[in-house]
């Protein structure tokens, strides 16, 4: 696409050379310029097809540019500090950095791989008004992960990292990997727990899917996780 483009751009710069000299009143002076301008054009057009950026870099490029995010009145940056996969494979570090009134509050590092998109999951009434989001990074492709990190902001500014989740499905189609998550509805039909549920989906029915649920308990500005089962560690 951008060799595209700059062939585009040369051939525009030729056609607008080739139309001024056909007027009848250019001078030979000027046509020197003209000349030497056709000359740079050439020379610019090759330097550009010479150099062009690859995508891959164009994309690491983009994975290294920092991300901001705004949930009220705090600022949530993060990004890649290095981005290399023929050196970290899918383990290339991160960093999470969250801000209020322009002072660092918290800070976290992730490794991890592919773009980072992030998801704000607004206010919940979780023993206290507490603000969660996402970090997801990865792809959930043939044999790929996508990792996603919860977090939540207490009205106290406390951050806390919760915990990390994944998906991924399987190159053959066999078997795929997700999870759910929700609020549940306890103490005075108030929310009081973040449940996740992680899931293991076998498309060839051959074996019974299964699953675990995980539940964050907020007590305060502090919490605690509870697993009910560990029925997919076992299957790995």
């Amino acid at each position: 696409m951008k060799k595209l483009f700059y062939i585009m751009t040369f051939f525009s710069l030729i056609s607008c050379e080739e139309s001024s000299t056909k007027t009848s009143e250019i001078t030979v002076s000027a046509k020197r310029v003209h000349l030497k301008q056709s000359e740079d054009s050439i020379r610019i057009f090759q330097s550009l097809m010479n150099h062009s950026i690859s995508e891959d870099s164009l994309q690491t490029l983009q994975l290294l540019t920092k991300r901001k995010e705004f949930l009220g009145a705090y600022r949530v940056e993060f990004g890649y500090t290095a981005y290399n996969e023929d050196k970290y494979g899918f383990k290339n570090p991160g960093f999470l950095k969250v801000y209020k009134n322009n002072k660092m509050i918290f800070s976290d590092v992730f490794l991890g791989h592919n773009d980072l998109t992030f998801y704000n999951l607004g206010k919940h009434h979780v023993n206290g008004n507490k603000l969660f989001f996402i970090l997801n990074w990865g792809l959930e492709a043939c044999d790929y992960t996508q990792t996603s990190r919860f977090y939540c902001i207490s009205p106290d500014d406390k951050i806390h990292k919760l915990g990390d989740h994944w998906s991924m499905s399987t190159g053959d189609g066999y078997s795929s990997r997700s999870f759910e998550y929700f609020f549940t509805h306890y103490q005075h039909d108030k929310p009081n727990n973040l449940v996740v549920v992680e899931s293991l989906f076998f498309h060839e029915h051959d074996q019974k899917d299964i699953s675990d649920t995980i539940v964050y308990t907020f007590e305060g500005d502090k919490f605690k996780v509870n697993k009910l089962s560990n029925h997919l560690k076992s299957a790995n």
